[in-house]
């Protein structure tokens, strides 16, 4: 794998987007935290659903709730999606037998999931692992067996594969070995990530806040904003808005929030701070920092799909 922002290895390998994921790919993604993780599996997840393919999500030890709760933050119909069987996560308990079964099992399994989904009428198959890490019973070496076994599985098949790995519960030894059996790797940038809050660019002039803001990265709200406007006013083309989505903002204290009243209170006439997708505590904040007295501030409803 490419030494990348993963810094998974230093092999060569295609490096790529979660958007850019395209069928046929084995991938894996290197996650430093729960806030990019869950962005990164349900833009995977995201993706296949637009492309009208069957997403199959393995559970590891952890929940998929978090990147459930992420679908629906983006505006889809987790439930439907579940109903219609688009969308079927697979419990831990099948992860914890491949651990235990044969080479032939696994394929055999893996094949059968792909069968399915294309005599249901998909067009194609997208699955997506997380492999528990830290156990003793659960080497690599045992870990490396199962890839190359549902990789034979997949292989010329209209299917799409993406490995889940958790920086914090492998040694860097193990992830390069376990990078070197994928043929892309996934990155998955970002403006900041401390663990706790994570921004992202979702275009120009236009950034997502996922997670939670405290004292602790308060601060970076503010300074946050007041660069995106310095480059909105020196844009050749202003658009006169700069955005920031707070679907994803699940904690926010007082004292965070009306810094977002008072930073647009510096906003010239020309431009605005467009807020959209704010949950309901927070929404509930801003109203009573005074966000509807602000002539520079616009909270706007997220975007249905």
């Amino acid at each position: 794998m490419p030494d990348t922002a993963n810094g998974v290895g230093d092999t060569l390998a295609l490096t790529k987007t979660v958007a850019e994921i395209s069928r046929g790919d084995h991938a894996c993604v290197v996650m430093d935290s729960d806030e990019q993780h869950w962005e990164v599996v349900a833009g995977y997840v995201r993706h296949g659903l637009a492309r009208r393919e069957k997403v199959v999500v393995f559970d590891g030890e952890r929940s998929a709730t978090p990147v459930l709760r992420r679908l629906a933050e983006d505006r889809l119909d987790v439930d439907r999606i579940v109903r219609t069987g688009q969308l079927t996560v697979v419990p831990p308990d099948a992860m914890t037998w491949m651990w235990s079964a044969s080479t032939e099992e696994i394929v055999g399994l893996v094949s059968a999931t792909v069968d399915d989904a294309l005599a249901e009428g998909y067009p194609g198959v997208r699955l997506t692992n997380e492999p528990a890490a830290g156990r003793s019973d659960r080497s690599v070496g045992r870990l490396g067996e199962i890839d190359r076994a549902v990789d034979s599985a997949l292989r010329a098949r209209p299917a799409t594969l993406l490995c889940q790995y958790e920086r914090r519960h492998w040694a860097g030894s193990d992830l390069i070995r376990l990078g070197e059996q994928h043929e892309v790797d996934v990155v998955a940038p970002a403006l900041y990530d401390d663990g706790l809050l994570r921004v992202t660019r979702a275009a120009p002039f236009c950034t997502r806040v996922a997670g939670e803001i405290d004292f602790s990265n308060r601060d970076l709200v503010r300074t946050m904003i007041k660069k995106e406007l310095d480059q909105a006013l020196r844009a050749p083309s202003p658009s006169g808005q700069v955005e920031v989505h707070l679907e994803s903002l699940r904690f926010a204290d007082v004292t965070s929030v009306v810094q977002f009243v008072q930073v647009a209170a510096g906003f010239p006439e020309s431009h605005h701070l467009v807020l959209h997708g704010a949950q309901p505590a927070v929404r509930r904040l801003l109203d009573r920092c005074g966000a509807a007295f602000s002539g520079q501030l616009v909270l706007r409803e997220a975007d249905p799909r």
